[in-house]
This record gives structure tokens, C-alpha cells and sequence, in this order.
């Protein structure tokens, strides 16, 4: 196996050549810069279609939690298998022309990628321990069937994210407790168990589960005062995009007066 590495503005590069071809970008010394914010797409990418036409390759994309290895790919009769921090699910569009080019040519400079990596790497938390049981399936809902169908239709199918219905409990105290969640740590969405229940409708779950879906894939973002947000208006404007928006929207009402 022959090694090369070289140095590009605080990102190290590792060059792997083995039966197939190996590239990984390794955090080396980077500052963080917790005042950094998030860059800002004005439309949901399709970061693996963007991808395979610059490089004119089939790809396949698995988002990461690597602190260390925040891009890695392995190049193989035509098919490039890209390991992808989850930060640059959020990347604008010019730092994912970048992570195309360097996909064309390892040897690159990489100054988009590096630049919003330091301003982003606050956003980057380490891995936290899972706990309690994973059941996605319920009595009337699968919510793993949901989310592979919410994921295919606006997400292109890049979450992967772990979903399940939460503890039941006694139906007051359900009563008073959220309808669903997203741990950014765990990486896990939890469903009200109070909703796996006939007389829901399967488009007010599949609502509720896009909506902690999206907080998956946009993360928490700053605003121009440093404060965290989590319903930017770029999320609520990708929420209003859920095909049964509305309908969902009034059923939820009727839920909350009851």
C-alpha cells in the first residue's frame, strides 16, 4: 500500500491506494470557532445528483458523526462510495461543486470546504449513547415504512436517522407531553405513542415525523445574535412543502382542543 499526505489550509489529506482508491480529509488542529454560523441554501439540494454529474460517476452517499474523517471515498469501476460529515448536508452549493472536483482530482486545494468546515465544526457534538428500546413498529403504524417514504420523497433518501414510537404511558400524562422529537446526539426521532392509534389519520404522523425529520437534516441554526433557532423561516418554509400540509395542520388543531 503506498501513503501520500500533504497539508490543505488546516485539513490534512490522506491518500490510500489500495485495489480501489481511498481519500480522506482528517481535522488537523482546526480552532473552534463558535461564533461561526451556518451557511444557507435557498433550495433543497440534491447533493448526490450534483455529484455524479460533475464527476460522471455513480454515487453513493453515507452521512456521517466523524469528528476526525470528515470526507472519505472509495473509487471503484465507476462508482464513487462517499462518507460525508453531516455538517455539509446544510453545505451551499458552491462548497458541494468543490467536494465534486475533489472527487475528480484528490489533489485539489479546497478553500470552500476548509472555510465553511471551521465556521460550521461548532454544529459537530460528540456521539452520544442510546438508550431504551428502538420499536418503529406499532400497533396500527410502522414508522420506519413512513420515514423510508418521507426519506425517498424529499430527502433523496440521505437521513438516516433512527426513528421509533416513544414510552407509553398513562394517557394524562401522554396528554401533556410533545408529539414527537429529534435527538441531534443520538441521532433519533420519537413518536408520541398517543398516535399509533386507527382513528389518526396516516397523513398527520407522516406530518409530525417530516417535521422532526427536518430538524435531522437542517440542524440548529444561529441567528444574526448568536442565539440557537431550530424553526428558522427556512425550515417553516420547507415544512409548508409537506404534500398534506394543510390538512394536517387543521387536524392538529381539532387535536389540541380536545
Amino acid at each position: 500500500m503506498h501513503d501520500l499526505s500533504f497539508a490543505l489550509l488546516g485539513v490534512q489529506v490522506l491518500l490510500d491506494h489500495f485495489d480501489g482508491f481511498f481519500i480522506s480529509l482528517v481535522i488537523t488542529g482546526i480552532p473552534d470557532l463558535s461564533t461561526g454560523r451556518a451557511g444557507r441554501r435557498g433550495f433543497v439540494m440534491n447533493i448526490k445528483r450534483i455529484l455524479e454529474r460533475i464527476t460522471g460517476c455513480s454515487i453513493s452517499i453515507t452521512y456521517t458523526d466523524n469528528r476526525v474523517n470528515i470526507i472519505s471515498f472509495t473509487r471503484k469501476k465507476g462508482h464513487i462510495s462517499l462518507r460525508l460529515q453531516r455538517i455539509f448536508m446544510d453545505a451551499p452549493l458552491d462548497v458541494v461543486q468543490e467536494i465534486g472536483q475533489l472527487l475528480k482530482n484528490p489533489g485539489r486545494k479546497t478553500p470552500l470546504i476548509n472555510e465553511y468546515f471551521k465556521k460550521n465544526r461548532w454544529r459537530i457534538r460528540k456521539k452520544a449513547r442510546l438508550t431504551g428500546r428502538i420499536e418503529p413498529v406499532g400497533r396500527v403504524y410502522n414508522l420506519k415504512r413512513l420515514f423510508d417514504r418521507l426519506n425517498r420523497e424529499y430527502f433523496s433518501g440521505q437521513l438516516d436517522t433512527i426513528v421509533t414510537w416513544g414510552r407509553r404511558s398513562p394517557r394524562r400524562a401522554v396528554r401533556k407531553r410533545t408529539l414527537g422529537s429529534y435527538n441531534a446526539e443520538t441521532r433519533t426521532i420519537r413518536i408520541n405513542p398517543i398516535l399509533d392509534s386507527p382513528g389518526v389519520p396516516s397523513y398527520f404522523i407522516e406530518y409530525v415525523l417530516y417535521h422532526e425529520m427536518l430538524h435531522a437534516y437542517l440542524g440548529i441554526k444561529k441567528d444574526h445574535r448568536g442565539r440557537m433557532r431550530a424553526h428558522t423561516p427556512r425550515f417553516r418554509e420547507l415544512e409548508r412543502r409537506f404534500r398534506h400540509y394543510n390538512k394536517a395542520v387543521e387536524w392538529e388543531k381539532r387535536l389540541q382542543s380536545r
